[in-house]
């Protein structure tokens, strides 16, 4: 049950040591409480922006709009107002009431005013004093509220990085402004006062009130806040930053900005009106140190002085299962709905922390303003899913988005969204980010509202992009390849086809899952010699010319042709396809150089391209005649050198050989060894160190010398379309036996073609 404010505002200043009228003093009890009776907002006014004098304490004001609101006089010399009021002149300019879009509105405490033209700030954006006078409506001899007038400073008005900070200072705070206010200006000085008006003058600051600022540039500095700036009680309280052209008593005023200090700081000031947010409290100083239960609730009047563990409209009590006490300096909570249907205006809320959650007396410790609203809400991403590489545009659906440009930030799995753009207030389309492969990410969408989280929003898919995508057969090809996460790689220096990470060219989607101990779909080549440039690039060599066996694990040597010769094969003039008449070719044709025809219809030298059944095969140029009637087709040995004297050298791990002076050259790394008695036919070499000694790609037998013969005849990749794919473990199983398997997946990007040319 609620108590009456008189008696819990009485028992809070037992319990904190204060009168009562201390108390009302701290502006801790109204969330819209000001700092003064008497203010002028914003205390720096852009040239031709909008003012509000404030004054709860003079006569009152005509309410009113337009021509019945409240005139306003600026005086640009002068230190009080004067009746009857003067006619505009040079040194007294009327802000225009009637005139749209100016504004000119008034309650009986409030005066609205667009600035007129003529009143501009000083050199270089610096804030000029001008001393507003307010009249009736009328214009006649009545003026109203203060007779000194109030001061309005017409100037570049400064972005503070933090508009809220901790009560005792000792943070930075960044002052950023729209001109360069600070130039030729040496020495910047800064100090806080709780006044309604900075002193026009550095002059002598109050002790402990005066920041050390650190020129960055013109338009920059940053102000360490000072200790003094502190409040007294448990609420906020409000300064005014004010910077001075110096710290001489005489350095004048250049501009001004707000700041509240509090004695704990929220993650977020604004939020929906549903709840059901988390905040982070964090306190100032170790604030809940000795307290085991921390009582949170949100009221829109006063804080209770005392915890209340019931509430109604204006007092929302969070349940303690919804609050967590982290540590002496931490609270986080879940926010409770603050309104039972959505509000027409925002609403200011307290949120009041209390000595524990026991009704009626646990004491008020701290509170600090919260503002309720009609928060925007993300419902989806078209598309869901997209590649790691980033650089997909996205549209976001959602509700009560910002229309301008700027007003809102997104993450995408904690990564910035770039070139966000307003559609409607349904909808923002954007740029994805490169980010690590991952599902069901979340998707962070932030305005002057606050925040909305939508859960599982969104998939970074595995694909790369390589360039270039195609290529002939004929020989190996540097590609690059741009995905994600390269860096991590153990890419195999050692020229293994199936340990580590790896490159493959595969024809279709691969797939490493174990079948009877080969891969399921294993790839018809490997970029070879990986260099990883950045996390998102690395170039590699695709051995177009040299195509892995079915397993996938090692290079198909074609020393000699599968068969002699092929019978009764016939051609179409101008085709590249040629057909036989029985079963006659496999895929190890491929690659094969057609030695003699039996005819001139297929020009010598020409090539297999690619198998597409045992009676039909694909040639690299297209014949010159027409054969219905068959004839044999005979293979070419494709011989690089004969008679190379080779030494072996024993059974090493790799067999290192040596030769005579000028045998070896780098041209002969991949070459196949034939004939040699030491070295198993087909074995290849794998290295070159010098021009009498290599590296074989197996074990020689024994040490000894003889000849053999080096071939350049590999069985290349057909032509055909292929995915280039990333797997980080190219293991028989890894996909099921490596908990940190990743595949990349199959996509436009990847796509590489091996053509005729």
């Amino acid at each position: 049950m609620r108590k009456s404010k008189s008696r819990s505002t009485a028992r809070m200043a037992t319990a904190a040591g204060l009168t009562t009228g201390a108390v009302t003093a701290a502006l801790l009890v109204a969330p819209t409480a000001a700092f003064a009776a008497t203010t002028v907002t914003p205390p720096v006014v852009a040239p031709g922006g909008v003012a509000t004098i404030t004054d709860t304490d003079s006569s009152p004001f005509t309410a009113g709009t337009g021509a019945t609101a409240s005139r306003v006089q600026l005086l640009t010399t002068g230190t009080t107002c004067v009746t009857p009021m003067p006619a505009a002149s040079a040194s007294v300019l009327a802000a225009d009431i009637t005139t749209a879009p100016n504004v000119a509105e008034s309650t009986t405490t409030t005066v609205t005013f667009r600035l007129p033209a003529t009143a501009t700030a000083g050199t270089n954006g610096q804030a000029k004093r001008y001393l507003a006078c307010v009249y009736n409506p009328t214009g006649g001899t009545a003026r109203e509220g203060l007779a000194a007038g109030y001061p309005v400073w017409v100037g570049t008005p400064p972005t503070l990085t933090t508009t809220i900070g901790p009560s005792g200072g000792g943070n930075t705070v960044g002052v950023t402004t729209s001109t360069p206010i600070f130039t030729g200006v040496t020495t910047v000085g800064a100090q806080f006062t709780t006044a309604n008006d900075c002193p026009t003058t550095y002059a002598t600051p109050t002790a402990n009130l005066a920041g050390t600022v650190t020129r960055v540039g013109d338009a920059s500095v940053n102000v360490a806040v000072p200790a003094g700036v502190a409040s007294a009680t448990t609420g906020t309280l409000r300064f005014l930053m004010c910077l001075y052209n110096g710290t001489a008593t005489t350095s004048a005023l250049i501009s001004a900005a707000r700041y509240t200090v509090s004695h704990v700081l929220l993650s977020q000031y604004t939020g929906p009106w549903q709840g059901l947010n988390a905040l982070n409290i964090t306190g100032a100083t170790p604030l809940f140190a000795g307290i085991d239960t921390v009582g949170v609730a949100f009221q829109q009047t006063a804080c209770e002085t005392t915890y209340e563990e019931t509430g109604g409209a204006t007092l929302k009590p969070v349940t303690q299962a919804n609050v967590r006490r982290i540590s002496d300096e931490r609270v986080a909570l879940t926010i409770p709905a603050l309104h039972s249907s959505a509000p027409t205006a925002a609403t200011e809320w307290l949120s009041c922390l209390y000595n524990g959650a026991v009704d009626e007396s646990s004491p008020l410790i701290a509170s600090v303003a919260y503002t309720a609203t009609t928060v925007h809400t993300a419902t989806g991403i078209t598309p869901s899913a997209g590649p790691a590489l980033g650089g997909s545009r996205i549209v976001v659906s959602g509700t009560a988005l910002p229309l301008t440009p700027g007003e809102i930030t997104a993450t995408l799995g904690g990564t910035p969204l770039t070139n966000i753009t307003p559609i409607s207030a349904t909808a923002f389309s954007a740029i994805t980010p490169a980010h690590a492969p991952a599902n069901n990410v979340a998707l962070v969408v932030s305005t002057s509202s606050g925040q909305h989280t939508l859960a599982n929003a969104y998939s970074y898919t595995a694909a790369l992009k390589v360039t270039p995508n195609t290529a002939p057969n004929t020989r190996p090809v540097s590609v690059i390849v741009r995905g994600v996460g390269f860096q991590s790689a153990a890419f195999p220096t050692d020229g293994d086809l199936v340990a580590g990470a790896h490159f493959y060219l595969v024809e279709g989607t691969y797939s490493g899952a174990d079948s009877g101990g080969d891969r399921a779909n294993a790839p018809v080549t490997d970029c070879a010699n990986v260099l990883v440039l950045s996390d998102t690039e690395g170039i590699c060599t695709l051995n177009l010319h040299r195509r892995l066996d079915l397993e996938g694990d090692a290079e198909v040597a074609q020393y000699t042709p599968p068969v002699a010769a092929a019978n009764d094969v016939t051609t179409v003039l101008g085709s590249r396809i040629i057909t036989a008449i029985a079963d006659e070719f496999t895929e190890l044709h491929v690659g094969q150089i057609i030695a003699e025809t039996g005819n001139t219809n297929i020009p010598a030298g020409t090539r297999i391209v690619n198998v597409l059944g045992p009676r039909t095969a694909v040639i690299s140029t297209p014949a010159v005649g027409t054969d219905a009637d068959g004839f044999t087709m005979a293979y070419q040995v494709p011989i690089y050198r004969t008679n190379v004297s080779i030494t072996t050298t024993g059974t090493n791990t790799i067999a290192a050989v040596t030769a005579p002076d000028g045998t070896f050259s780098q041209a002969d790394v991949g070459k196949v060894i034939v004939g040699h008695t030491n070295i198993t036919d087909g074995t290849r070499i794998l290295s070159v160190q010098s021009s009498t000694a290599a590296t074989l790609s197996a074990n020689a037998a024994t040490a000894g010398t003889d000849t053999a013969t080096m071939h350049l005849q590999y069985n290349p990749v057909p032509e055909g379309a292929y995915n280039l794919t990333f797997v980080s473990n190219g293991a028989v199983g890894a996909v099921s036996s490596d908990p940190n398997y990743v595949q990349s997946l199959v996509s436009s990007g990847s796509t590489f073609t091996v053509s005729s040319f």
